[in-house]
């Protein structure tokens, strides 16, 4: 993650102003994030198998660009998502912070944009669900309120 971290900015100032991902980011975060999994390991190739097909689905139907798809395993890869569950909720983290991206850029600009580059929205939602999936859940909170009465 430190990878992810490190670059975040430059790939998404280059997506941003230029609409690409360039490739010599994403070769040096696959080399940090392969030597993270070949120490620890993967959790799952089932999830990373459906985290391809998604990425592939996603070029193929949604017209997303193949930088932010390779994006997008490259972050499914460094998090090492464990379930099918925790791909989806990173999904949906992804799909929110596009929408902000979306709601944000049609706010500033009074225009409905009619595409947007990705790569905030992968790192933003990737940070939103590290920060969703390190919370108590909903149900702890609920106990602790009931239990302090």
């Amino acid at each position: 993650m430190f990878a992810l971290a490190l670059l975040a900015l430059p790939i998404t100032f280059a997506d941003w102003r230029y609409r690409r991902i360039p490739n010599i980011y994403l070769i040096f975060i696959t080399y940090w994030v392969a030597v993270a999994r070949i120490i620890s390991g993967i959790a799952s190739l089932q999830v990373l198998a459906l985290a391809i097909v998604v990425s592939i689905l996603g070029v193929l139907v949604l017209r997303m660009g193949i930088g932010d798809a390779k994006l997008f395993i490259i972050v499914c890869l460094a998090i090492n998502l464990p379930t099918i569950a925790s791909l989806v909720a990173l999904a949906t983290c992804i799909y929110l912070a596009a929408i902000a991206q979306i709601i944000l850029t049609w706010g500033l600009k009074r225009v409905i944009p009619q595409s947007i580059p990705l790569a905030f929205a992968l790192f933003f939602g990737s940070a939103l669900y590290l920060a969703a999936s390190s919370a108590a859940s909903l149900q702890q909170y609920a106990d602790a309120l009931v239990n302090s009465w």
